[in-house]
């Protein structure tokens, strides 16, 4: 197995991040844990090309070993509460994909893109109880700043990490 790769997401991978997210494990602390449509992931995917064409940044596809295996990258929050504004790191990896690493290594290229590119901060939203995703944030270096409630009425961290 090599390592993970970052990739400005193609058309094809909003059907591959839709398989991989179509898992309520995976879904489990992002948002209401609600399971999207493939809708839903073609118009992300639409989102992350126009970001990266005007930013160099965006929710990356993670590649494995020329296998999709999910996203990592830097996008703003666009919630309404939160940290609104803010540029956050974001990671999200099919099941078959945990605990080996990839998401901190694939966290950790696209860190560096941003700090290449003069980003200042980034953010990390973590729901509490999601130890796996914070134990990425601390790895990135990244430590609780903040702490809300989210709509739906999770406890949820926000993670810092100064770049410059």
């Amino acid at each position: 197995m090599t390592g993970p790769g970052l990739r400005v997401p193609t058309t094809a991978d909003a059907g591959r991040w839709f398989e991989l997210f179509d898992d309520a494990e995976v879904m489990r602390f992002i948002g209401a844990g609600e399971i999207r449509d493939r809708e839903y992931y073609a118009g992300l995917v639409q989102r992350q090309r126009d970001l990266a064409e005007s930013t160099g940044l965006c929710l990356f596809s993670v590649v494995v070993d020329d296998e999709v295996a999910g996203f990592a990258g830097i996008h703003p929050w666009s919630h309404p509460w939160g940290p609104t504004g803010s540029l956050e790191a974001g990671w999200r990896l099919g099941r078959r994909f945990w605990g080996r690493g990839l998401a901190t290594a694939a966290a950790r290229a696209a860190v560096e893109l941003a700090r290449a590119r003069g980003v200042p901060q980034l953010v990390s939203v973590v729901q509490q109880g999601n130890e796996a995703s914070a134990g990425v944030a601390r790895k990135l270096g990244m430590a609780v700043a903040r702490q809300h409630r989210s709509p739906e009425g999770a406890s949820v961290d926000e993670f810092e990490l100064l770049l410059d």
